[in-house]
């Protein structure tokens, strides 16, 4: 059954929602990225970081994913991310998905010490992206 965005305090469990409203509010929701309209990534700081993966048209929730081992659906973690959705999506600056898939796809083959490469060589000529590293593995070495 799909979530709406508007009705989040009314579709989830309480419990649950409160929970996730804290990491929100926490400020745990993080990498938070628009990939196409339709598809959402981010990642939420908990004891681990957790992965959330979210499909959203028209203000429903169609599809939400996490890598937790929570038992409640939706989790806390997802539940974050839609509060962040809701709240401060006009913040985040519009993406070009371009290749996404395709690049999604090549790297996945990719060995570890490649990706590193390339992410460390990316880095010396982004700022931006620099700052994204530095923010993403400031509270801990991932």
């Amino acid at each position: 059954m799909p979530i709406h965005l508007q009705h989040l305090e009314s579709e989830t469990n309480e419990k649950t929602r409160l929970r996730g409203y804290d990491y929100y509010c926490e400020g745990r929701v993080k990498s938070v990225f628009n990939i196409n309209g339709i598809e959402w990534m981010a990642v939420v700081q908990g004891y681990d970081d957790h992965v959330v993966q979210l499909n959203i048209t028209n203000d429903s929730v169609l599809r939400h994913e996490c890598n937790c081992s929570d038992a409640e659906d939706p989790c806390k973690h997802v539940i974050a991310v839609l509060y962040y959705i809701r709240n401060e999506a006009h913040k985040l600056k519009k993406t070009d998905a371009t290749g996404y898939e395709e690049i999604k796809e090549n790297i996945s083959y990719l060995p570890p010490h490649v990706l590193r490469y390339l992410i460390l060589k990316y880095a010396t000529i982004s700022k931006e992206f620099r700052k994204f590293l530095l923010d993403y593995t400031k509270d801990g070495k991932k």
